[in-house]
């Protein structure tokens, strides 16, 4: 089954290829994450996996796209990780946080 964020992903790939280099290279910057924020995205997609938000498979792209340790040389990502699963999980941790703080309160 498909989940949401490869959905999303494939929806959002031929727009990030679209972009000229130059732009591109802009939106992988945006995407970069320092350690603290690499730290909670992990948690967040931890605790929306636990809480059933996404599924398994949704958290296992999360969790690979940001890897264990993220590299430097790809702004705070996993190595391979490209531009499109940075935007996507980008944006969908930012739902998830919404989520969890409003929940929270």
């Amino acid at each position: 089954s498909m989940n949401r964020i490869s959905a999303a992903i494939e929806r959002t790939m031929p727009k990030v290829w679209a972009l000229d280099e130059a732009k591109r290279k802009a939106l992988d910057a945006k995407c970069a994450l320092t350690f603290e924020e690499h730290f909670a995205y992990q948690n967040a997609q931890a605790r929306a996996h636990a809480t059933g938000l996404i599924t398994p498979e949704e958290a296992q792209i999360i969790y690979v796209a940001l890897g264990e340790i993220g590299s430097e040389a790809n702004g705070g990502w996993a190595q391979e990780t490209d531009t499109t699963t940075k935007v996507v999980v980008t944006r969908l941790i930012g739902e998830l946080l919404e989520k969890q703080l409003v929940g929270s309160r």
